[in-house]
């Protein structure tokens, strides 16, 4: 895929098509040819017996981060035509091209032995074995990994890359790219300051970009986020399960305070749950719209007791709630902002509180000690007595995290000056993955999403589709899904049928369109809180290196391959 324009282009495949996509219920037929002359790192030729193998096994596993990519292949066989291979699809699928034509091409003779792909270690078979131009030489993945480059990479000297205005065809121009794996985030800072390496993974902390600009032959480059940070929310929970009560939620969260002060600026105010550089799918591209300043996209900004404050409003909000007040795309005032209407005319899927709400004597012993005033109630109960506790906002160590402990602080605070009990449960990374993403066992959890698709499509389905999320029957309960906040599974709160209608819509400008509308709907329903996206900050050594691709997203990671295949040595 073109990272400058997305355009999907040849590859390993070299041409491809698409046959039977009318009718009601179409079941579309893929045709398409692999490259030859393609061979593995490990010498072995790629075959078209690679390739259906390949599809057949991730349909058999289903690993994770596949799983929606392959659930609408129904077959994948040797085609009986003039091209090679035929998928058989369940549904048509608008961006197959982006999505079910590319995945990892597993090489057979390896793969065929391997029958738990999550306990296969790789350096048991000479490193992990692909057909790109790279070759595994070192493989300690607790110290390094070191990829040394074939004499020949075809795939790097195709026609489109040869006339591409941003692109070198040719590469790679380096012999080998050695991956240092360092035991903390200021150990690899300072290896970069010092020399020892010539770039970072991702990008630097902001904290530290100044420095880069002002040290001699080190330069950033600049590109942007491919997803964005969250708080997302459980909706299977009261009263997490009322959009009245999420957007609350948003209304305490300080957008400057983490924007402006924690990040100085380097943290863009979250609002759609797509970045700002796939702006082909967000609401407010194109248009009367304002890419990330517009009324529409600040329903839900942090309201304070003025304009310039940062002390949240503490009676609007309680009012709004005891108002039963919801922003349901209509425009209004809420809480003193006045919010313009949807961009895309959809709605949100309440139109009205869920709850009633009320504030009454401090019960909650976490705000009798934040000596709050009121204590909201749900019902007539308060939200301790409902859930047999306050509610739980999942984190990170401080020492892993220190600028979101500080943001989750002030949050916290903010929420309990309303009334909200609510206390801060601290958990590593993978502990929290285990409890938000097997066990549904949280009320809010931050993290974030990167390598979003920029056509929006697949990564709604994955991400806030219904039929990602556990509903708790015999046949999801053993399946890591990537939606725990259970949005899609309430007639209340869902976006399904506009993200089916996106994934299935083979016009690109139609797609588009559905895209938006799906993105705005999620919004209004705010199953998540976008935080922010990254002005990503990549630092790197340009006394010796040159050919740095920016202004891409994910110069440093999504798109790190892309800039490994184009970097060469500086003339001097």
């Amino acid at each position: 895929m073109d990272p400058v324009n997305f355009e999907v282009q040849p590859s390993a495949y070299t041409e491809w098509t698409v046959e039977n996509t009318g009718g009601e219920e179409p079941k579309p037929d893929v045709y398409f040819n692999v490259r030859e002359g393609l061979t593995f790192s490990d010498g072995e030729e790629l075959t078209v017996e690679d390739v259906i193998f390949t599809y057949n096994y991730l349909m058999e596993k289903k690993p994770g981060r596949y799983v929606s990519t392959v659930d609408p292949i129904e077959s994948v066989e040797e085609a009986d035509n003039d091209w090679d291979v035929h998928m058989k699809l369940t549904q048509a699928i608008g961006t197959y091209d982006s999505t079910q034509l590319q995945v990892p091409l597993l090489p057979k003779h390896i793969w065929e032995e391997v029958d738990d792909y999550q306990a296969y270690q790789p350096e048991e078979n000479g490193g992990p074995i692909g057909a790109g131009p790279g070759e595994v030489t070192t493989y300690s993945p607790d110290t390094a990994i070191e990829v040394t480059f074939r004499d020949e990479a075809p795939l790097e000297n195709l026609q489109w890359k040869k006339d591409h205005e941003n692109l070198l065809a040719g590469g790679p121009f380096i012999d080998s790219v050695r991956f240092k794996i360092y035991g903390s985030q200021s150990a690899l800072t300072q290896a970069f300051f010092n020399g020892d390496v010539d770039t970072v993974y991702e990008q630097i902390d902001t904290a530290k970009v100044q420095q880069v600009e002002d040290a001699d032959g080190k330069s950033i480059v600049t590109g942007y986020d491919t997803g964005y940070g969250h708080y997302s929310f459980n909706l299977r929970r009261t009263p997490l399960d009322d959009l009245a009560f999420r957007q609350v939620l948003g209304f305490a969260y300080d957008d400057i305070y983490w924007t402006q002060e924690l990040n100085r600026g380097y943290e863009q105010e979250g609002d759609f749950v797509m970045p700002p550089g796939y702006s082909a799918v967000r609401p407010d591209a194109g248009g009367d719209g304002e890419l990330l300043t517009g009324p529409a996209t600040q329903a839900f900004t942090f309201r304070g007791v003025d304009a310039t404050s940062s002390e949240v409003d503490v009676e609007g909000i309680r009012q709004f709630l005891t108002d039963g007040q919801v922003i349901t795309g209509e425009s209004g005032t809420f809480i003193g902002i006045d919010y313009p209407g949807s961009l895309t005319d959809v709605s949100a899927g309440q139109s009205e509180a869920k709850h009633d709400y009320s504030f009454g004597d401090v019960q909650s012993s976490v705000l009798q000690d934040a000596d709050v005033d009121q204590e909201i109630r749900v019902n007539g109960e308060t939200i301790t007595d409902i859930n047999d506790g306050p509610l739980q906002m999942l984190v990170y160590p401080a020492k892993d995290s220190p600028k979101t402990a500080q943001m989750v602080e002030r949050y916290v605070g903010n929420l309990r000056s309303i009334g909200i009990p609510i206390e801060r449960k601290v958990m590593t990374f993978n502990t929290m993955l285990n409890s938000v993403y097997a066990d549904e066992d949280f009320d809010i959890f931050p993290m974030s999403w990167s390598s979003l698709s920029p056509f929006g499509a697949s990564s709604l389905y994955s991400l806030f589709h219904g039929a990602n999320a556990d509903d708790h029957s015999d046949e999801n309960t053993d399946t890591l899904l990537n939606n725990p906040m259970g949005y899609g599974l309430f007639d209340d709160a869902t976006a399904n049928d506009l993200i089916t209608q996106c994934r299935t819509e083979m016009d690109t400008e139609t797609r588009n369109d559905l895209a938006k509308q799906a993105v705005e709907q999620i919004y209004l329903d705010f199953p998540t809180m976008v935080l922010s996206y990254a002005k990503v900050q990549w630092p790197v050594n340009s006394a010796d290196w040159t050919g740095f691709v920016g202004n891409i997203p994910g110069p440093g990671d999504g798109y790190l391959g892309t800039n490994i295949m184009q970097i060469h040595q500086t003339d001097n």
